[in-house]
């Protein structure tokens, strides 16, 4: 008779493939990573692993959607708590300023996003995931923010929401990028330059 098993432990064996996953990408990159190196650092079967993913892409979307859904739920918490639009965008952008990629345990992470991120363009349904996720998400974040803005008049009304959310999100994925190729570069000012004229811009 099989062993029945239970959800709780599925979960928790996704949760430790997920996890060496997140060590093998950090360390030797997405591309190079392969699957038998996420075994040998899970100490699961390649059958397990398997079982639970068809593929290392698979195991990459999991990851980022954990890491999209968590970022969701710590946002929207925050968000919920200040009371002005102009409020709620000074935090993100804060919040973007405490995740500086020059230190290295954000360093790694930053690094295999853009690497999937470019490694996505050749494949049109990794694409498409990415492209939903980033509309679904992202802009649809700032988007609101904005739009409450300026329904309250502090921000502009004749300014398009969704080009300035593209404009948001622009800036903080160049700023990163930069920081994950460059040395020394001065990312904490540099988005707070920036922080001060998209305000500005959005308030004319």
């Amino acid at each position: 008779m099989t062993p029945i098993v239970s959800e709780e432990y599925k979960e928790k064996k996704r949760q430790e493939i997920l996890q060496s996953a997140h060590v093998c990408f950090a360390e030797k990159g997405f591309e190079a990573s392969t699957v038998d190196d996420i075994v040998a650092h899970s100490g699961l079967s390649k059958g397990a692993i398997y079982n639970y993913f068809k593929s290392k892409d698979e195991i990459y979307l999991a990851l980022m959607e954990g890491q999209t859904n968590n970022s969701g739920s710590e946002f929207t918490k925050a968000i919920a708590e200040r009371k002005t639009a102009l409020d709620k965008l000074n935090y993100l952008f804060e919040a973007y300023q405490d995740n500086d990629p020059n230190d290295e345990e954000n360093k790694g992470q930053a690094i295999v996003h853009f690497e999937f991120r470019l490694y996505s363009t050749r494949n049109p349904k990794l694409k498409k995931v990415l492209t939903d996720r980033y509309k679904d998400f992202f802009v649809s974040l700032l988007t609101r923010i904005i739009n409450e803005g300026q329904i309250a008049g502090e921000f502009n009304k004749e300014l398009d929401p969704g080009i300035y959310a593209d404009i948001f999100w622009g800036m903080v994925s160049g700023v990163t990028l930069q920081a994950t190729i460059l040395e020394d570069y001065q990312y904490k000012h540099i988005l707070r330059e920036m922080q001060t004229m998209f305000l500005e811009k959005l308030k004319l």
